[in-house]
This record gives structure tokens, sequence and C-alpha cells, in this order.
């Protein structure tokens, strides 16, 4: 009687146990199963497998596993997919513009090829280039490099975009090539019928309309002489060359590996020649290098605003407004007649500047305001 009295409390005790252990299993685990089912009812045949998978690691349904059996993303998830998407945005932001293909060609030719410039009706049609580190390099030498008298159509030195004016040079050439046919913007009537200039940069097709014609002069200290430009040219050329030797020697200096030629006896060298200059392309000249973020104009600026001048190829670079106001203001007060068009501060303005002889040194200049 007292075994089986003994052997009941034993049986009692253990059921107790089992039921005391079922009613403490976790409610995040039971919530976690609930979840399952809704899920399995959902996903169907095909998924209730990994679904379960998923469900039995652990017994744990926070962070990422219950995301993993929602099927909704972690708020973790969702801020990293935000981030990568705002990198990539950046870095799309970033790339670099690829020229227009029109000039794919010229570029092969001439690397500082800028844009291109066109008057219809006139006969200026021709390329530009620009050459911060030797503004006049183009000013006696062809696209290709060689030596020209009538030079190239070339950009002056302070030029950027957000500095709202472009000052191109060019040669009065007799034969009308160049900036030959530009002299007859001082009549009216020619003014008038060829009111719009066309200069296309190398990433973007740009259209002015003109809004004054006026002469004036350089000052002969201000002039370039050609002992200027030769003793500049050397410099370049002595500069380039050396750089040039540089990279070639570090490119020699790289471990190869050595591979034995058929013929070719171990501890024979071959004859060395001396060697030749390394030739110079216009590409080894780096002649586009970026002056800098500076206005080395600012003092003549302000000299001339203060005086009541006006050399107009000081005022190249117009970010700030009262530079602006007084170029518009003095080439509408000189200008040769009134074309009916005025400019404000964030206007892109478009100003071709020639040789006249009106005067010693004399200039002839065209201003024109973006319109497209």
């Amino acid at each position: 009687m007292k075994k089986f009295l003994v052997f009941s409390l034993v049986i009692l005790f253990i059921l107790t146990g089992v039921m005391i252990v079922k009613s403490m299993r976790s409610p995040v685990t039971q919530t976690a199963l609930r979840e399952q089912e809704v899920s399995l009812s959902a996903a169907g045949e095909g998924d209730k497998e990994t679904a379960v998978e998923a469900a039995d690691e652990d017994g744990d349904s926070s962070g990422s596993k219950a995301d993993k059996v929602s099927g909704e993303p972690s708020q973790e998830a969702v801020q990293e997919e935000a981030q990568a998407a705002e990198v990539t945005e950046s870095e799309e932001g970033e790339e670099e513009r690829e020229p227009l293909r029109k000039y794919d060609e010229i570029l092969k030719i001439n690397p500082y090829v800028a844009g291109w410039l066109d008057i219809e009706g006139s006969s200026i049609n021709a390329p530009v280039v620009y050459t911060p580190r030797s503004q006049n390099y183009f000013l006696h030498r062809s696209l290709d490099g060689s030596d020209a008298e009538s030079g190239t159509l070339f950009i002056a030195m302070i030029w950027r975009e957000g500095y709202y004016n472009t000052l191109i040079y060019g040669h009065n050439m007799k034969d009308g090539t160049l900036f030959g046919s530009l002299g007859k913007y001082a009549k009216e009537s020619y003014g008038k019928s060829h009111d719009r200039l066309k200069f296309d940069t190398l990433y973007e097709e740009k259209e002015y309309e003109l809004l004054g014609v006026f002469y004036s002069s350089i000052e002969e200290e201000e002039l370039e002489t050609k002992e200027d430009r030769a003793e500049r040219d050397k410099e370049i050329e002595v500069e380039s060359r050396e750089r040039k030797e540089q990279e070639e020697a570090s490119e020699a200096a790289a471990p190869e590996e050595s591979v034995e030629k058929p013929g070719e006896e171990e501890g024979e060298k071959p004859e060395e020649k001396p060697e030749e200059p390394p030739p110079l392309t216009l590409e080894d000249l780096k002649l586009n290098e970026d002056p800098g973020d500076v206005d080395v104009y600012r003092m003549e600026k302000d000299s001339d605003m203060e005086k009541g001048r006006f050399r107009y190829y000081y005022f190249t670079d117009l970010t700030y407004e009262k530079d602006y106001d007084y170029f518009v203001d003095n080439v509408k007060k000189n200008s040769l007649y009134d074309t009916g068009v005025d400019a404000e501060w964030g206007d892109e303005l478009l100003t071709l500047s020639t040789c006249s002889y009106q005067e010693k040194n004399g200039r002839l200049i065209v201003v024109a305001k973006r319109v497209k």
C-alpha cells in the first residue's frame, strides 16, 4: 500500500512539472509561432519548410529574425539602404562630363579646344582653345601647334563656369579669317542683322544676343612682346621635358620580370645607344593647368572703378555684382549704338576682342548676353 502511494506521488510530481514548464514558455516565442502560422498560410506549401526553419532558430523572434519571419525590413536595413542610395547619387553627381560628340576628332588634334564660335552670315566659324598656363600660346600657332601668323582663337586666362564672362581674343586678319570680319559690327545695320552669336563649350550649346559694341585700347606696358612669349615658351618646354623624362625614368625603374632572349648568353648585355630627348606633344605641355580660384586682376578692377577707367580685359571674373554692373554699364555707355538689349548680374556674357586701328594698340570689342 505504501509503495503504491509513493508511486502515485512521483507520477503526480512529474505531471505537475511538465505543466509548469509548458506554462512558462516565453510569450515572445509563442508570438513568433503565431506569426509563423500566418506566414506559412500566406506563403503556400512551397515556402513552409523555409519559414519553419527560420522560426526554429533559438526561439528568438526579435531583431533580424523577426524581420525574416514577417517579411518586413528592419529599421537598420531601411537606413542602410537609404545611405547606399545617397552614396550612389553622390558618386553619380561627381562623374566627369563627356564632351559633345562633335568634338571627338578635333580633341585628338588639340586637347585644349574649349569650344566653338559661330556667327551665322559671317566668316567667323572656328574652334576656340583655352590655355591658362600660357594665355597667348596660340597667338601665332595653328590648332595643331605649328607656327602660323594668323594663330587660333583663344580664351583669356581667367575663365570658368560661374564667372559670367567669356573673353575670346583673335587676330583681325585681312583675308577675313578668324576675327577679320568682326570690325563690321561697328556699323549698326550689320550689328542688328547679325545680332545672334553662338558659342558652344565642350559640354553645352549656347546662343547669345548682341549687347554692345565699342572701341578701346590696351596700354603699351601691358602688351606681351615677342621676347616675352619666346621666354615663356622656353620655360614651358624645359619644364615639360623634365616632367616627361622623370615619368619615363619612373617607368623604367619599375621591377620587370627577366625574360631570356634566344641566343643571348648569360652576362651579355646589348650595346646601349645614347637616347634622344623624348618628343613633346601638345598634351605634354600641360597648358591647361588651372591658375586657381584667385582674382589676379582684383587691384586693377578696384583702381578702375575708383578712377572711372574701363579696361575691359580685367573684367573676366564677374563673380561680384559690383564688378558685373560696372562692366555692363561701361559696355552700354561706350557702345557705338543702342542694341536695345540689357543684362543683369547672373546673365552669362560673351566678349570678343580684336585689333582695330582707330588709335595705337586699338581694339574693337563685341559683347553679347546669353539667351539660350
